[in-house]
């Protein structure tokens, strides 16, 4: 410690200022507060205690008289802290500890290196109010636009999944858990519920038609129709997100490389819980409620007509009569005579549609 009351108190005990040539006896711990000021200007003007002079900071009187102490510092040096998330926490503590037990009113201490300990003191809270504050504005986002309680909850699930495995992906693939890995995985959360959020909503939307009659049919016509029809834009999505990020890989900096890592466990997690888990739980516990997309309608369609033309677990019933529009037609061929401009003739087939009676269909 470089502390410049320690060696002023020190000159005073050695009777170097004039007038206290006696000294301080054993049994003083203070120097004469009437000679304070005068010997420390004395002090401060000698070759010892020069070095101390940025270390004190005067009231801005001129008469030296009036001058008083407003405030003043003391120099430390400590051993090298190897571990700024271990070591650098237990040396912030200690120091607080001592501030609080022997400092004075107002005292404070700080270093440069203080920014980098005191991240690793509220890195923990941090990551975890940031994370929930994510999940908050993604229930908040999704239940707005799903309508569903239940679907909501599993995309919430599948994308608090992604950060855990992305926890897991830090620990194996050695990366070290800091704030840029914290700031990927924030952007996880944000990242990984396009990849369920697509798959849930169109599983919401699909009509299973009336031929699907047990809970457990609708459930798996939906999950079909949800993959079916959302799961290539999906992928495409995440494929082009990949693309983007593939040339970081033979990176050599470590932004770049935790960059790369982390991206790449958002995409393949996030994939495959909207890919697999999803689609799993949806088709086992999934809603059932009908929400009609009715954009996907067409005129003059039924949903359930339309529904059951595509799957094979919902048919038609046996005689059960269609419209004129859908019954069988017939083809009638009849003949036509056609002159051509050399006045030579011949008899070209043109073929006639007729409509036949309603047949029953089986």
């Amino acid at each position: 410690m470089d502390s410049w009351y320690f060696t002023y108190h020190q000159w005073v005990k050695n009777g170097e200022c004039t007038v206290q040539r006696e000294g301080l006896n054993e049994f003083e711990k203070i120097i004469n507060p009437t000679n304070f000021y005068f010997c420390l200007e004395e002090f401060l003007a000698t070759d010892r205690g020069d070095k101390f002079e940025e270390d004190i900071l005067f009231t801005a009187a001129t008469d030296e008289v009036d001058r008083v102490i407003k405030g003043y510092r003391i120099k430390m040096g400590i051993k090298k802290i190897e571990s700024a998330a271990r070591e650098g926490v237990m040396y912030l503590d200690d120091m607080n500890t001592l501030l609080d037990t022997y400092g004075l009113p107002g005292s404070y201490s700080y270093a440069q290196e203080y920014l980098d300990f005191e991240q690793y003191v509220v890195f923990l809270p941090e990551t975890l109010l940031s994370c929930g504050l994510s999940i908050v504005a993604v229930f908040v986002v999704i239940i707005f636009i799903t309508g569903s309680l239940t679907g909501t909850m599993l995309v919430v699930m599948c994308v608090l999944l992604v950060d855990v495995f992305l926890l897991g992906l830090i620990h194996f693939w050695n990366l070290t858990f800091n704030s840029i890995v914290v700031v990927q995985l924030v952007i996880a959360i944000g990242l990984a519920v396009d990849y369920s959020a697509h798959i849930a909503h169109a599983y919401l939307v699909a009509t299973p038609p009336a031929s699907c009659v047990t809970v457990s049919e609708k459930r798996v016509y939906k999950a079909q129709k949800a993959l079916s029809g959302m799961g290539s834009s999906v992928f495409h999505g995440a494929f082009s997100t990949f693309l983007a990020i593939i040339v970081l890989a033979p990176s050599k900096s470590y932004i770049f490389i935790v960059f790369f890592r982390m991206w790449f466990g958002m995409i393949i997690f996030g994939v495959s819980n909207g890919f697999l888990l999803l689609p799993v739980i949806l088709a086992t516990f999934g809603p059932t409620d009908n929400m009609v997309d009715h954009s996907a309608i067409d005129i003059g369609e039924e949903p359930e007509e339309k529904e059951g033309k595509s799957r094979g677990c919902c048919t038609k019933k046996k005689n059960q009569s269609l419209p004129l529009p859908y019954q069988e037609k017939e083809v009638e061929m009849v003949g036509k005579q056609v002159v051509d401009q050399d006045g030579g003739s011949e008899r070209k087939p043109v073929m006639k549609w007729a409509a036949t009676e309603s047949k029953d269909i089986t």
